[in-house]
């Protein structure tokens, strides 16, 4: 590895999230409704229609979905970015997650009510998850292209059971705000108090916190034996199928989310504008 790089983005604005397709088609989204878009050379601006924060941002089929606070969707057709209208929520939207232009999730909070949309390539459906209360947060969700998908829910990972989410892991004290999956079978989710947790269908979950206790807000992964973590003062961590280990960071911004196309092929966004390029 020859590490991360910074890559000069034309924004200071906080980046929440990346989406990578190809090495030449990245899209990153944050506060104020920025949407930039890498090309291959360089990042610039892709006309976002909204001044709304944007949360996540997914790519699936040439197509895209980025979502955000006040139920704001964000449709990619044809290069063009335009808000899918009228929303089916007001929710605060944290996650979407697409596997193709017929299959599409998303997660967010309206009151004290948590919803899952679901998108079946015509319209969203929305589904409220659990019972209502003030104090609990659904923070991501992820695909995969078999129709399982999974969500950070408070501490645990959840997995879609068709109208609602079912537990797979047993609550803890921290909070989680990213989820990955390599597989129906197995699942990554990362959060507050340095925590890095793994679920397995066949040995359930195995938590571990990583001193000085940073918040980590991102991961994603390329394989199994490839994820990658982001979070607070700039921190990377790789997990290479054994252990979790730190990785050289060139910024101690706050880092939020991380995509890309492959082991070499890595995007990371965060506060400021930041972006790295690597490893």
């Amino acid at each position: 590895m020859s590490g991360f790089q910074l890559v000069p983005s034309t924004t200071t604005a906080t980046l929440r999230d990346v989406a990578a397709v190809t090495p030449t088609e990245v899209y990153a989204v944050g506060s104020g409704g920025t949407v930039l878009r890498w090309d291959g050379s360089q990042w610039s601006a892709a006309g976002s229609p909204t001044s709304l924060d944007l949360n996540s941002v997914t790519l699936a089929e040439g197509g895209g979905w980025a979502v955000g606070e006040g139920g704001t969707f964000l449709s990619l057709k044809d290069g063009t970015w335009s808000v899918y209208s009228p929303s089916p929520t007001a929710a605060l939207l944290k996650g979407v997650s697409a596997v193709s232009a017929r299959s599409a999730m998303a997660v967010g909070k309206e009151g004290d009510q948590r919803y899952a949309l679901v998108w079946d390539g015509s319209k969203w459906t929305k589904f409220a998850t659990g019972a209502p209360h003030p104090y609990t947060e659904v923070s991501d969700v992820f695909m995969l292209a078999d129709g399982a998908a999974f969500a950070a829910q408070d501490s645990m990972i959840m997995r879609w059971a068709g109208t609602d989410w079912e537990q797979l892991t047993v609550p803890t004290t921290t909070g989680l705000q990213g989820v990955w999956a390599s597989s129906a079978n197995e699942a990554f989710a990362v959060g507050s108090s340095g925590v890095l947790m793994r679920w397995r269908s066949s040995s359930g979950r195995v938590m571990e916190q990583k001193a000085p206790f940073p918040y980590f807000h991102g991961v994603w992964g390329s394989s199994s034996s490839d994820v990658w973590a982001v979070g607070s003062g700039g921190m990377i961590m790789h997990w290479n199928g054994d252990a979790w280990t730190q990785v050289a960071s060139p910024t101690t911004q706050e880092l939020y989310g991380v995509s890309g196309t492959g082991p070499h092929d890595v995007w990371i966004v965060g506060a400021g504008g930041t972006v790295l390029h690597g490893p």
